[in-house]
């Protein structure tokens, strides 16, 4: 067994849990404790199972509760819940969980420690749940995004894309065939950015993603 694999389980069962719990316990200090258990969690969080689901949100938490002053983790956790609910469809806790991270940026104009990208899921959270009444935040979160954040091109696409369906929902036309187009653009790119890493920054956007763009430019 490698040296991490007691806090990377992909299962759970009660052998796994006692094996981890004794672990953990051995482990020192808060910060390593927060740790393993937010690298737990996730790996439980992704998983296809629901049980490992709920055992992973039931770590997650656990985490955030017991080392409130382990900052690193506790973002990052408070991130990772939002991604799990946004991908699940609970809007409201996806929001929730992102205006934490939001608001973590604002107070410590600071994104380290996160995807820093927070702020456009909460944007991307408004969109996807139709709250009409949320769209200027929505639209504003997304003009206010300090670009050289985004490094990356499926970054750059994302940005583009989000843009150009929540212009498109706020009836901004001209503003939406823009981003619209330089998603498409984006999408074009297949030489990788980093000669060692081929395959990061690469867009895969969906056939679905591309329709959706073009209907926007050409509407």
């Amino acid at each position: 067994m490698a040296a991490d694999d007691w806090y990377r389980n992909k299962n759970w069962d009660d052998t796994i849990e006692t094996e981890f719990e004794a672990r953990l316990k051995r482990s020192r200090g808060a910060s390593n404790k927060a740790q393993y258990l937010r690298i737990q969690a996730s790996y439980l969080l992704d998983s296809s199972d629901k049980n490992n689901q709920l055992v992973g949100l039931r770590l997650m938490n656990r985490m955030i509760t017991d080392f409130p002053t382990e900052e690193f983790s506790v973002i990052f956790g408070i991130e990772q819940l939002g991604d799990y609910y946004f991908k699940t469809g609970v809007y409201d806790k996806a929001e929730h969980y992102f205006r934490i991270v939001t608001d973590h940026y604002k107070n410590k104009n600071s994104r380290s420690g996160t995807s820093a990208t927070a702020d456009l899921k909460l944007a991307e959270t408004i969109l996807n749940s139709n709250q009409s009444n949320k769209l200027n935040e929505a639209y504003k979160l997304c003009k206010d995004y300090p670009l050289d954040e985004l490094t990356f091109n499926n970054d750059k696409f994302y940005y583009a894309e989000l843009l150009a369906q929540l212009c498109d929902k706020m009836n901004k036309n001209h503003e939406a065939k823009e981003y619209a187009k330089i998603a498409i653009e984006i999408s074009k790119i297949t030489q990788p950015q980093l000669s060692r890493h081929k395959t990061i920054g690469l867009v895969h956007a969906t056939d679905n993603q591309l329709r959706t763009l073009e209907q926007i430019i050409n509407e």
